[in-house]
């Protein structure tokens, strides 16, 4: 019986065998989210569990495999304290907040999820989440501006853009900088404000999702930030399996 890992998120989704989540590195399969029910075609006995923030691919997926997917909630993580933030956590964040903490059980960590929108989470060393920002990712702010603008045009993103030049020559210059310092500036101002908080001041800064390699490459390194071990994510949801067999 192969029990899947699924993290599936607004734009980008991804699959593991939770077996193979220890390899290194995990052989993970994404797939455009719009079109993962149609896509990923799991074969033999399986069952999985998942992260899902598209409500819509959750319904698709139940009516195709009744019962085989069963999705992640706070009260899979009784070693986390989630109530500081009342209700509308997203299963990804859980995910992460849950990885973090197993991961760093007695240190405060922040990790930055860097994807469709970009999120922030801060664990402290007692396992209760303190709260995060969400503002867009790079490609959502790029698409923005494309489709908010007549003359405008809508760019993709690219993973290891020169992005410290202010004097762009050109539109399509101009606007890659422009999110670029915009968001590079935000995240260094957040990672600075959170270790000025109580119990975060030496706290370890995780960077995880598909344009983490950016922030990585461009954030100063004063922040001493990094790239997640492993894909957060698909390992806060296997730790929901851990907990249901206990």
């Amino acid at each position: 019986m192969i029990h899947y890992l699924i993290n599936l998120g607004n734009t980008h989704s991804s699959v593991v065998d939770a077996v193979r989540l220890a390899d290194n590195p995990p052989p993970v399969a994404s797939f455009a989210t719009s079109s993962f029910v149609d896509c990923w075609q799991p074969s033999g006995k399986w069952t999985a569990t998942a992260a899902c923030v598209v409500p819509a691919v959750r319904a698709a997926l139940e009516q195709r495999w009744p019962r085989r997917i069963s999705y992640i909630d706070a009260c899979h993580y009784p070693d986390v304290d989630f109530s500081a933030y009342g209700v509308g956590l997203g299963a990804d964040r859980m995910a992460n907040i849950a990885a973090a903490h197993a991961l760093n059980p007695d240190a405060a960590v922040l990790v930055i999820d860097c994807g469709t929108a970009l999120n922030t989470i801060a664990v402290d060393a007692k396992g209760r989440f303190r709260g995060g920002v969400i503002l867009p990712g790079r490609q959502t702010a790029l698409a923005a501006l494309g489709r908010q603008t007549a003359q405008l045009p809508e760019f993709t993103a690219k993973p290891l853009e020169n992005s410290s030049n202010p004097l762009g020559l050109s539109t399509e210059e101009g606007i890659r900088s422009g999110v670029n310092l915009t968001l590079l500036a935000a995240v260094e101002r957040i990672i600075r404000d959170t270790r000025r908080q109580r119990g975060f001041a030496a706290c370890r800064v995780w960077l995880t999702g598909g344009d983490a390699p950016f922030y990585a490459a461009n954030l100063p390194r004063d922040l001493a930030v990094t790239e997640a071990p492993l894909p957060l994510t698909l390992y806060g949801i296997s730790l929901a399996i851990i907990s249901k067999e206990s």
